[in-house]
């Protein structure tokens, strides 16, 4: 029986196969981009004839418009991959000025037929009737030492494939599915002109692609927030070594009159190698097309096969209003530099363009959550209103991973319905496995619920994915005050300053690990120097320092920072808990529990760490603190 018939072409020490389009050097697999060995199937089959650049375009590009530098460039990776030059002359690929490439090499054209390839395969297990004369027993199979051939053949191929893995810095010898990429970064794309305009643009289809792509749960994508520091002037694969990626997608963004043009590339960040390249030029009108083609091609250069499901996941419009979803762009670029003024009218904006957007209801939804969380006054409406977006977002969509963390924040912070936050952020997590947000809050509704080994797992996952994240020192920085282990927290901290040394939180925290340790000087020293003018200092470090100064006998400089609290707790609710802490410290529990109990009542965000908090550790063996806590449903 004839078998299916294979064509290779073989030239130099190369082999290319035709029918399963790989390229074979000796016996090691190249690294080909597929639209290079699209190019280099072309010219091999056409060996000798010059092929056009119209035909390279008409072939190789047929279903994208690219501009005619893209030919050149995969002509020069070609060459480069062939190792083109021998003592300063081309044995590959020659150029025909104004007419296009020749593919000049000795060229031997091979058939096989499988089924040939099958004959001289031996039969490792012969018919024994023919070997057996009649009449005397058939000896028995010896299926043990079977088992140990095939063990041995298994791991003579696995150190086959360590060998291959590790020859050549590791990489260069495998295919893209070979080299296992676990890992991906999708930076905001250089601008190129009109670069306040394109900025938010070039968010948008990163925070897009991003949300796509962390939805398949194949990869772990880095979120947003990790990539917006990405700058012109950076070099990608520093970047990506930065971020702790396999994988990194870098690219440009140009839009000319009614066009955008994007030139992208997505690299191996482990050798540097290209994996894919691609252009697209569509109207500014088509941007959802863009985002559709550019997802799917850069899944396809990573993955060998898309479901339905994950095609339809990858194509997802939130919205098909493009003004719409620029508005939510900039909302949400704004949101990331925490300029909340700024991105709720842009959200706002976004919903009135498309009421049936729930993205924009999950950006607005944040932005309130994020407003009340900052805000010195009660923050119950912010929280209100947060809810109802969130669950509208859910009425649109309830597929929406960051509408079910929108409502599970609003659940946890505010609500204190632990049952219900969890949900929300299990269900987020199950959505999409890459959602930052969820792990960072769900983290820290498992600390307040005692579940300390998985507030671990989730904080430590979340920095996984987001390792350039200053934010997210500060739920693990917390878990493991919660714990005691004050010094750890601390290296946590000191990191993240690192990261963002204008960072608040960070700082505060330090003071607060260091007056947990009892070393006052250093609380003392380190507040001075972050507000050297006392009537400045913010409620945090007044709360810090009016301990610090009571603890070393410095009363009156204790009186002056306790009247500073006091007057800001009047009208600031985070500076009442503060304040409650600072009199635990001192001793004055009435005090302490009358400020708690303005706080519960106008449920204050930080009563969820009352329970734990170190500060009141002089309140908990009176009553009214396990009053407290049974009234937050968080008793033993």
């Amino acid at each position: 029986m004839s078998g299916k018939i294979r064509h290779f072409y073989e030239f130099s020490d190369f082999r290319l196969d035709a029918e399963n389009p790989s390229l074979w050097l000796n016996d090691r697999l190249v690294s080909v981009p597929p639209k290079a060995l699209e190019m280099l199937t072309l010219l091999v089959r056409h060996h000798d004839a010059v092929v056009s650049r119209e035909e390279l375009l008409e072939t190789v590009w047929r279903d994208t418009f690219v501009e005619e530098g893209n030919i050149n460039y995969t002509v020069s990776l070609l060459r480069k991959t062939l190792g083109e030059k021998v003592k300063g002359e081309l044995q590959f690929i020659q150029t025909v000025p104004k007419r296009g490439y020749r593919f000049i090499a000795d060229v031997r054209e091979v058939v096989e037929s499988e089924a040939d390839e099958k004959a001289t395969t031996p039969n490792l297990i012969a018919d024994s009737s023919d070997a057996i004369p009649a009449g005397e027993p058939k000896p028995q199979i010896r299926w043990h030492l079977l088992g140990i051939f095939l063990l041995g053949l298994s791991l003579t191929t696995s150190f086959a494939f360590w060998w291959k893995v590790d020859e050549r810095g590791g990489l260069a010898g495998l295919s893209v599915a070979e080299r296992n990429v676990r890992s991906v970064a999708i930076l905001p794309l250089k601008t190129l002109g009109e670069r306040e305009i394109n900025e938010s643009l070039s968010l948008g289809l990163a925070d897009s692609l991003i949300s796509r792509l962390g939805s398949l749960n194949r990869f772990a994508v880095r979120p947003l927030n990790a990539v917006k520091a990405y700058a012109d002037d950076n070099d990608p694969l520093t970047f990506g070594k930065e971020l702790k990626v396999d994988a990194i997608l870098e690219g440009t963004l140009q839009t000319i009159d009614s066009r955008l043009r994007l030139n992208m590339r997505l690299l191996d960040v482990r050798d540097g190698a290209q994996l894919w390249q691609g252009s697209f030029d569509e109207t500014k009108t088509d941007i959802f097309q863009l985002q559709d083609a550019l997802s799917l091609q850069v899944t396809e250069s990573l993955t060998s096969k898309l479901n339905q499901q994950e095609r339809a996941l990858l194509t997802k419009h939130d919205t098909e209003n493009r003004e719409a979803f620029h508005s939510y762009s900039r909302g949400r670029a704004f949101l990331e530099i925490r300029n909340i003024e700024k991105a709720i009218p842009e959200f706002q904006l976004a919903i009135r363009l498309d009421p049936n957007y729930a993205l924009a209801y999950t950006g607005l939804a944040d932005a309130y959550s994020a407003h009340a969380l900052f805000t010195s006054s009660a923050n119950a409406e912010f929280y209100n209103q947060a809810r109802a977006l969130a669950e509208k977002a859910l009425t649109l969509d309830p597929h929406l991973s960051e509408a079910h963390t929108a409502l599970g924040r609003v659940r946890y912070l505010h609500d204190w319905d632990w049952a219900g936050a969890e949900k929300s952020f299990r269900r987020a997590l199950e959505l999409n496995p890459n959602n930052v947000k969820a792990h960072q809050f769900y983290s820290r509704l498992l600390a307040t619920l005692e579940r300390t080994q998985e507030a671990l797992a989730a904080a430590h996952k979340a920095r996984e994915l987001d390792p350039r994240s200053a934010d997210l020192a500060i739920p693990l920085s917390a878990i493991l005050i919660k714990r005691g282990e004050f010094d750890e927290a601390l290296k946590v901290v000191t990191a993240a300053i690192e990261m963002d040394k204008d960072y608040r939180m960070a700082h505060r925290c330090v003071g607060t690990i260091y007056l947990l340790k009892g070393e006052y000087a250093k609380v003392i020293e380190l507040g001075n120097q972050h507000f050297p003018n006392p009537k400045e200092t913010d409620f945090a470090w007044a709360s810090m320092l009016a301990t610090a100064y009571h603890r070393v006998g410095q009363e009156n400089k204790a009186t002056q920072m306790r009247k500073h609290l006091t007057g800001l707790a009047a009208t600031d609710l985070k500076a009442l808990y503060y304040l409650a802490m600072h009199f635990s410290e001192l001793g004055h529990a009435d005090e302490a529990f009358a400020a708690l109990q303005k706080c519960f009542e106008l449920r204050e965000e930080r009563m969820i760490w009352t329970k734990d908090e170190w500060r009141l550790a002089s309140l908990r063996d009176d009553p009214r603190f396990r009053e407290l806590v049974q009234k937050m449903n968080l008793a033993r």
